[in-house]
């Protein structure tokens, strides 16, 4: 056992695994300070505990398991996803969660890392002269995409959408294809606000300066009470004020807890994460591993990103969480795949 350790320890990339340890454990001091019951930190916690052995365990995988995994989840979550918008489980206007053991599930997280292992294998074969392939992804991704838009969740299908077309670019396809398919994403967010009215609704009150935007409002006034340093944690009164505090906009009680720096520090440690994932491609040959790493690593730095603006008010609002700081269960395990995926991709081996 020891020395599986040893060799598991040896071959992963330990600065990439430390500062992931250090991003869950900020999202369990932030989630420590949200509620006096101690319920959310309790379930944080638990939540927090899984997803490391699960992005452990993954990540000692090898490549071809890593392939076998994917396609078993993607498989499962689809019929998960399917069933999502044939059972009445709405919830602020959308069917995404389905309760399974008393325990709500979002298929759709779970659905965005088995895919884009899966894409990267077959984009890899593609360019090896094998359009069956090609043609099976594409047809795969627009029956995923009409799931997700069905539910509807428009967030979700343009973070899904945006990590597949940086897979298409990294892959070398043609520039005009990249192109339609970035037209069809533009047209699918003109259509999106025509035909769902929440979308619709966020997008008018951000542009229009007379709208009700209580979260907005309390979220930049959460990063203003702050200041430099932050009221320390537990210490914040906005986070009771603000709806969604724990998922949302856990970055706006991270500003006013623990302040602008350690917000800085937040954004760093996950710059520098994407960014030495990026420069790892740089020592890398297999196209398959270097697609699939770049569509993993795209949909964690753009699900981040979106976050933490939508928090800062520089884009509408949207449900999406910030990964493995916010609270809930799909979204902490989700991101446990996603990084064990990468871990893996990314191991040395002697």
């Amino acid at each position: 056992m020891n020395k599986f350790i040893s060799k598991w320890w040896n071959e992963i990339d330990k600065t990439n695994f430390l500062i992931i340890i250090s991003i869950i454990i900020i999202g369990i001091i932030l989630s420590f300070s949200i509620e006096k019951s101690f319920t959310f930190f309790n379930r944080h916690l638990i939540y927090a505990s899984i997803a490391l052995i699960i992005m452990i365990s993954i990540s000692c995988f090898e490549i071809k398991l890593l392939r076998r995994l994917s396609l078993l989840g993607l498989i499962l979550f689809t019929i998960l996803l399917i069933l999502v918008l044939l059972i009445d489980n709405q919830i602020k206007g959308s069917n995404r969660w389905i309760p399974i053991f008393g325990i709500s599930i979002q298929p759709s997280e779970f659905i965005k890392p088995f895919f884009l292992i899966l894409s990267g294998w077959f984009l890899a074969k593609g360019i090896e002269g094998r359009k069956v392939y090609l043609n099976i992804l594409f047809f795969t991704f627009f029956i995923l995409i009409a799931l997700i838009l069905s539910q509807p969740d428009f967030g979700m299908t343009f973070l899904f959408a945006a990590s597949f077309f940086c897979q298409l670019f990294i892959a070398g396809l043609s520039i005009l294809l990249v192109f339609i398919a970035i037209l069809m994403l533009f047209f699918l967010s003109i259509a999106s606000y025509y035909f769902f009215d929440h979308v619709r609704k966020r997008v008018n009150d951000f542009f229009d300066p007379s709208a009700d935007t209580y979260q907005i409002d309390r979220s930049i006034e959460a990063f203003k009470s702050g200041g430099f340093f932050g009221k320390g944690p537990g210490q914040g009164i906005l986070k009771d004020k603000i709806p969604d505090a724990n998922t949302d906009f856990i970055f706006a009680v991270a500003g006013e807890e623990l302040g602008f720096i350690f917000c800085s520090i937040i954004i760093l440690l996950i710059i520098f994460l994407v960014v030495r994932f990026l420069l790892q491609l740089l020592k890398l040959k297999e196209p398959y591993i270097i697609i699939s790493i770049v569509g993993l690593i795209s949909s964690y730095g753009l699900q981040s990103l979106i976050n933490i603006f939508s928090s800062l008010g520089l884009i509408p609002t949207k449900g999406m969480t910030l990964p493995f700081i916010s609270y809930g269960g799909s979204s902490m395990i989700s991101s446990a795949i996603l990084f064990g995926f990468l871990l893996s991709l990314t191991r040395q081996k002697k």
